[in-house]
């Protein structure tokens, strides 16, 4: 992470490129009337790059629940996005197309540590996506968001959504950078085994989950406790 993501519109065919998950330096996803495009809008002067208007922070886009995983993957049914800015006949649908490298979000500090304070979507992704991740490692939110250069949000929340392929690449990276070798720095108490164990088991549930909007369980039966990947219900 972050990730590239393509736009399509079914009926233009017409297509833009932007990231998601560099909150250290986007405020977040912006479909810009004006550029009839969608844009990454930057921290350092919330300007859309292309026509300089600057968009209140509620005008920018949530694609939490618009935007696949890699090779379109995603636990449930997608939102359709915005009506095409192009066209203005279609809503967008999203591919993701590459996954860039987390070294772009962690390993600035100072560029992070300059958005502190400051509330704004795509940072509220983010720290939203970690949630999964802490409870299902048992680690420490405050080391975590150590460990990301992360200030703690305060009320009220921009969002209470969180992206799918954040939550995997948080959780992938989490593990192989840091638990799988001292787990205590994160404040976990499970073991490197234990840890181990979850990673695999997970992974290989979230591969056996299906795209499709997933069958209602019957009355009858208890309502089972929401998995880390299902977090859209």
């Amino acid at each position: 992470m972050p990730y590239q993501i393509q736009s399509q519109c079914a009926a233009c065919k017409k297509s833009d490129s932007f990231l998601i998950g560099n909150w250290p330096e986007h405020l977040g996803v912006y479909v810009c009337q004006k550029c009839q495009a969608l844009v990454n809008i930057p921290v350092s002067d919330g300007k859309c790059p292309s026509c300089g208007h600057a968009p209140q922070l509620s005008e920018l886009y949530d694609y939490s629940f618009a935007v696949p995983y890699l090779g379109g993957s995603f636990p449930g049914q997608l939102e359709p996005g915005p009506i095409c800015p192009k066209c203005h006949q279609k809503p967008l649908t999203f591919m993701n197309t590459a996954h860039l490298n987390m070294g772009m979000v962690v390993w600035d500090p100072q560029k992070a540590r300059n958005t502190w304070g400051r509330q704004y979507l795509e940072k509220a992704i983010f720290i939203n996506s970690t949630v999964p991740v802490i409870k299902e490692f048992q680690l420490d939110a405050a080391k975590l968001f150590t460990y990301f250069n992360l200030d703690a949000p305060t009320p009220p929340f921009i969002t209470s959504r969180m992206s799918f392929p954040m939550i995997l690449d948080i959780r992938t990276h989490v593990f192989t950078a840091v638990l799988d070798r001292n787990p205590s720095a994160l404040g976990s108490s499970l073991s490197p085994e234990e840890l181990t164990a979850k990673f695999i088991g997970r992974a290989k549930a979230q591969q056996r989950q299906p795209v499709a909007q997933p069958k209602p369980q019957q009355e009858h039966r208890p309502q089972k406790q929401k998995q880390w990947w299902e977090f859209w219900k």
